[in-house]
């Protein structure tokens, strides 16, 4: 059940209870959460327009900037070696193009995994010839003609063989490639100068109550010095980081702990809903990260951490850690193959990072479609404004009538005498609630909710009061 308000350039949603599919359907129309409050920009007026950003972590090729986090955090942990001088890691991508090749590429292929056409692009430049072999082709080439033979079907032969040479050899780099796994160590060991234990906590659980004061007194500390934060109370913490409303048609109950290893990243059995991730390091808790585990994706919500250990880059780290988190998830259920980030600002440099894990997409506002991030990238930069259509060819999804709107209406009944009153409720669409003698509309904002929801309107229930 939820209620709807706007405050200032925001749409907000007060969720006393949603199922975990409905608020996986809320993220893909633009919307996040904060403890129970649901918001969603209104994109065409704000100063900074948020837009949804994913990955699909089944395309997720590590950037070599990642890689050296892993690397420092595996040495940190076998040799306690500290970085001499610690810099946000920052990467650039570039890319190239050729259609004739492109065209031949197809013919002879089309159906290569989208990173293996992404590493032939890189290749493309091998194939273009100096001038002067190019000369020499031509030559050889008329010399064919002149005898008869059929220079296309041989010219074109030659050209898809060199194409599927090519591929071959990327596709032996690709499989040399060390993976997400290979980078984590085996806590158990004990070998090493730390060890790191990474639990898997449901915020509904008693062994999240015993960690409460130890996760805000961490909390309090990542505040104050990193985004100096002084107005910080345990109530807001809860409000904003613990409670949450979602809940799971199914009948797994969260498991009260569950310790990562190398060997069991994650069990199969588990609850989908809120969750903190904690990563305790030598029996210290050095960070948290808060998420949601839904039908279709990994959410997460927001991380802190102890800036004693700012050189690890923890926000990077935590972050490849809940993509293979979510590769794992995605073994048990087919489905859940995307780790969504949050909002993306372009003009936000802290926010710059999000894009550097690749190939991810932004949801495009109008048509609610994805789109890759480099691509919406280049039309914010080239239009100079705050708020872009990324899909301007996508027709916008289809309206709901605003009458079908499911609604829920609650009054009181006084007996004659008004000695005493009972109160009565009853939930149906918003056209038949307009009907009924003992309700008066008093608002307007159906017609803006019924858009910002889409179709859930007609089975989430809006809570209207007399």
């Amino acid at each position: 059940m939820t209620t709807f308000e706007r405050i200032f350039l925001v749409a907000g949603l007060r969720v006393y209870r949603i199922l975990c599919d409905h608020f996986n359907q809320l993220l893909d129309r633009g919307w996040c959460r904060s403890g129970c409050y649901l918001y969603k920009p209104n994109m065409e007026k704000t100063c900074c327009p948020q837009y949804t950003i994913r990955l699909d972590i089944h395309k997720f090729v590590l950037s070599r900037s990642q890689k050296r986090v892993l690397r420092r955090m595996n040495d940190f942990l076998l040799y306690d070696k500290k970085p001499k001088s610690h810099s946000k890691e920052k990467s650039s991508d570039s890319k190239s193009n050729c259609q004739a090749t492109k065209q031949l590429q197809t013919s002879v292929n089309d159906s290569k995994s989208p990173i293996i056409q992404t590493e032939f692009k890189k290749s493309e430049r091998s194939l273009r010839g100096t001038k002067k072999k190019q000369i020499r082709k031509e030559r050889a080439l008329q010399r064919m003609r002149d005898k008869g033979i059929d220079v296309d079907e041989v010219y074109f032969k030659f050209e898809a063989g060199i194409i599927v040479f090519q591929q071959k050899r990327i596709e032996k780099e690709f499989a040399r490639r060390r993976t997400l796994h290979s980078y984590v160590l085996d806590n158990e060991a004990t070998t090493f100068k730390h060890r790191l234990e990474i639990r898997l906590v449901s915020v509904n659980s008693e062994e999240f109550e015993s960690m409460l004061n130890e996760s805000f007194s961490l909390f309090e500390k990542y505040q104050s010095i990193v985004h100096h934060d002084e107005d910080r109370s345990l109530e807001g913490f809860i409000r904003f980081l613990v409670k949450s409303p979602l809940f799971s048609s199914e009948d797994e109950t969260p498991s009260g702990v569950i310790i990562f290893s190398k060997q069991n990243i994650i069990p199969p059995t588990y609850a989908l809903g809120s969750y903190h991730q904690q990563y305790i390091l030598d029996d210290q808790l050095i960070a948290v990260a808060a998420i949601d585990i839904l039908p279709r994706c990994l959410s997460a919500k927001y991380l802190f951490y102890d800036p004693d250990y700012d050189f690890l880059n923890l926000g990077t780290y935590s972050a490849l850690r809940e993509i293979l988190f979510t590769m794992e998830l995605s073994k048990y259920r087919p489905d859940l193959h995307y780790y969504y980030m949050g909002y993306y600002i372009d003009s936000c440099p802290k926010m710059q990072y999000k894009s550097q894990f690749r190939p991810s997409d932004l949801l495009c506002d109008y048509s609610f479609t994805w789109v890759p991030v480099e691509k919406c990238v280049e039309r914010l930069r080239q239009s100079g404004k705050k708020f872009v259509v990324f899909a301007p060819d996508k027709s916008p999804p289809k309206q709901i009538p605003v009458k079908s709107v499911l609604c829920s209406y609650e009054w009181y009944v006084f007996n004659v005498g008004f000695i005493y009153s009972k109160k009565k409720g009853v939930v149906l669409p918003y056209g038949s609630l307009l009907r009924r003698p003992n309700f008066k509309e008093t608002e307007s904002f159906m017609e803006e909710y019924a858009r910002l929801i889409g179709p859930l309107a007609k089975e989430i229930i809006l809570y209207r009061t007399p």
